[in-house]
């Protein structure tokens, strides 16, 4: 893959920790790719049916006759920061990519819960297998990655763990549900942050949803998943924020299973890489890449 500039990144990586400086940015984050002009590449305004309601969706078609790998890429809570510059890349990198707004989001019909925002992610996974889908849109229904930022990327190792037809799984600055109200003081803040975002956010409060989280304390650990993801390509990217240490004890627990495929990178900025776009857009799409080729990313 031709590569363009220069990045210094922090990788740690499955089989110890080490600097990754001079890491070349993928050239579908900055520049456009040759056009097929019998498949151009394309944007479909649409919506995926989840238990009655029409989500509101937009499915990013890559350029080419097909059939490409779609990435399913999930957004956080509320998702304020939607990763479309990732989802761009991405395309321009040869994937389909979707993106939904779960029920009872961004006026998307019904209540939210996070309970509901699983169910929202296998039905768009559901979705994405249809035949029908898979021939309207020039998309691959058996070669599936789902990708999440923040609570998108809880959802996509829920899912993924769930689901073992799944082909890859990157989890960014993935919170992990079933830990938010193990620190008292911790519990508090974020509290108080989550319920200061919920005004796209329907039927709920952020009281609700970590009364939520704490009835479902121990199927939401995404640490008691790794067993479950250890066969596939896994990314787990994480940030400078309140889901570092999480994170951390997900990559441990997956090096204790002996998983065969996973990229730890951990980069120095906030939780939405609000100066560290580019990176993130580079390190996924590497990851993509060489998850498609069933290469071992970390042992490329």
């Amino acid at each position: 893959m031709t590569r363009v500039a220069v990045l210094t990144l922090l990788a740690l990586a499955c089989t110890g920790e080490q600097s990754l400086r001079g890491q070349m940015i993928t050239t579908a984050v900055v520049a456009d790719p040759p056009v097929d002009a019998k498949f151009p590449p394309g944007i479909a305004g649409i919506t995926v049916p989840s238990h009655g309601v029409d989500m509101d969706a937009t499915y990013y078609l890559a350029s080419g006759a097909g059939p490409h790998v779609t990435v399913l890429l999930l957004q956080g809570l509320p998702g304020y920061e939607s990763n479309v510059d990732l989802a761009q890349s991405i395309r321009r990198a040869g994937w389909n990519v979707l993106l939904f707004h779960y029920r009872g989001t961004w006026g998307t019909a019904g209540t939210f819960s996070q309970s509901s925002a699983i169910e929202d992610t296998a039905e768009a996974v559901r979705f994405l297998r249809d035949p029908a889908t898979a021939a309207k849109y020039r998309s691959d229904p058996k070669r599936l990655v789902v990708v999440g930022h923040s609570m998108g990327g809880f959802l996509a190792g829920y899912e993924a763990a769930h689901d073992p037809d799944i082909t890859a799984v990157a989890m960014i600055s993935a919170v992990n549900l079933g830990k938010v109200n193990a620190d008292p003081k911790e519990r508090e803040e974020r509290l108080k942050r989550w319920q200061n975002n919920l005004h796209p956010v329907q039927g709920t409060s952020a009281a609700a949803l970590f009364s939520e989280a704490e009835r479902h304390a121990k199927d939401w650990d995404y640490v008691q998943w790794a067993d479950a993801l250890r066969a596939r390509p896994v990314l787990l990217v994480e940030a400078d924020d309140q889901n570092h240490a999480d994170m951390e004890a997900l990559v441990g627990a997956l090096q204790q299973k002996g998983a065969v495929a996973l990229s730890h990178v951990a980069v120095a900025t906030d939780h939405t890489f609000s100066d560290r776009r580019i990176a993130l857009q580079t390190i996924v799409i590497e990851w993509l890449e060489r998850s498609k080729k069933g290469v071992p990313a970390d042992r490329h």
